[in-house]
């Protein structure tokens, strides 16, 4: 049995995989459920004769169910074990992200996707938190990576998916495409039961005896021996905590980059469907717009797959900086460009596609990452929760803002808007941003 001073200092093994995988879910379904609502809205402005008020209402909802669960299921996290809610959450998505395809108009499919919502949030802090304190530290930025990573992997699910059920399903495609979702979480529940509590919070919680006892437990799941529990920071679990001392400034940085970064990104996410589908004319336009879809993504991979190889070499502070200076660039180009010619749907393609690139090389994956990074273990799944309950204000931002923009001033001045929350992610990042390369937790 191969012996290591620390849990942090073990090597990946399949059990680390494992939970990997498990982690991923509750993000990978976030990835899913945004994708879906943008492809189905093509079919339910006709369906439901929906009005603009009632297409930001839906598009909202689900968000403003992660706003509520990620929110308060941090705090219960760092309360009573991040096992607690791990277990159960993703039982409540499945449950209602079936019932969303039986809705039969947009307040009842608002209801539904809002709860949808919660039972995604309520996995952000958890399984980020789970994952970071499993993971090593020479290699847990690349972890923390596919984690965020499924988000895209929950979308590109969907669009296969979509194609069959475009194809074969007519107007009902939406429907089918809100039911096959509720397989994914299923899948993955009775798994999450075999893990145990991380040995950081049991140590935080219960002190040292406890925590040998969750070390000889993970000894067990890995086949590795550990010498010595980790150094945790002590004190208490206060909500207050986040915002005292060195880590004031660190929950406003992430936040608000965070929030700037989901602006944009759930902007484009959300709409550019129903963008593409006004510039192509064909009996198979939905059809022509899943595969534009399928092609915005490529950009999607090779970003996080540049972001994966460098995290744990160069480091997160210098990504985050390239991908909000290089996401500015390309909309304050994109902008110009539309002043002086006539933008078709490659250029519209193009210039959302390196936004997408530059955001999964910095903000997509590091905005995730950094909570569980810089805070300790008796308030990590606290700040993780309130920073992504703040983000998905900059989501619900995005969503409800968008046509309205784009209803009174048009796609230039989107793009002028989502330049301005690109600029100030990159601001923030230069001012405050540490860097958690190699940091140990605590």
């Amino acid at each position: 049995m191969n012996s290591y001073k620390t849990i942090s200092d073990a090597p990946s093994s399949p059990f680390l995989r494992k939970i990997t995988v498990l982690s991923s879910m509750g993000v990978m379904m976030d990835g899913y459920t945004l994708t879906v609502f943008s492809y189905a809205l093509l079919y339910l402005i006709n369906v439901m004769s929906l009005k603009s008020y009632e297409i930001s209402i839906m598009g909202i909802s689900s968000i403003g169910g992660v706003l509520i669960g990620s929110f308060i299921s941090g705090y219960i996290a760092d309360i009573y074990g991040r096992r607690f809610i791990y277990i159960y959450d993703l039982f409540l998505v499945s449950i209602f992200i079936f019932l969303t395809g039986l809705a039969t108009n947009y307040i009842n499919f608002s209801i539904l996707e809002l709860i949808v919502g919660i039972g995604i949030g309520a996995d952000y802090p958890v399984s980020s938190s789970i994952q970071a304190e499993f993971s090593p530290t020479k290699s847990r930025g690349k972890f923390m990576f596919f984690n965020i990573f499924s988000f895209s992997i929950g979308s590109l699910i969907f669009l296969g998916f979509a194609v069959p059920l475009v194809l074969f399903t007519g107007v009902n495609a939406w429907r089918y495409m809100y039911m096959i979702g509720a397989v994914f979480p299923i899948l993955v529940l009775y798994s999450r039961k075999k893990i145990p509590e991380s040995p950081y919070w049991v140590q935080h919680k219960y002190g040292k005896v406890a925590g040998e006892e969750a070390k000889d437990k993970f000894e067990a799941s890995t086949g590795y021996s550990i010498e010595n529990l980790p150094e945790i920071s002590p004190g208490k679990t206060r909500l207050r905590d986040v915002f005292k001392g060195k880590y004031a400034a660190y929950i406003i940085f992430i936040s608000i980059a965070w929030f700037s970064y989901d602006i944009v990104s759930y902007g484009i996410w959300t709409y550019s469907p129903l963008i593409f589908s006004t510039e192509i004319t064909s009996y198979y336009a939905d059809l022509y717009v899943v595969f534009t879809g399928m092609a915005e993504s490529i950009p999607v991979v090779i970003g996080f797959l540049i972001a994966i190889y460098y995290v744990d070499r160069i480091g997160r502070r210098f990504l985050l900086i390239i991908g909000f200076l290089g996401s500015f660039a390309v909309l304050i180009l994109f902008f110009f460009v539309n002043q002086y010619m006539v933008v078709g749907l490659l250029m519209t393609f193009s210039a959302f596609g390196f936004v997408h690139f530059f955001h999964n090389v910095g903000p997509s994956p590091i905005t995730y990452t950094y909570p569980v990074e810089i805070f300790p273990t008796r308030i990590r799944g606290t700040a993780m929760g309130f920073a992504t309950s703040v983000s998905r204000i900059g989501s619900i931002v995005a969503v409800f803002s968008f046509p309205i923009i784009d209803a009174l001033y048009g796609l230039k001045a989107i793009i002028i808007f989502f330049a301005i929350f690109e600029f100030i992610g990159l601001a923030l990042t230069l001012k405050y941003a540490p860097e958690t390369k190699g940091k140990a937790l605590t």
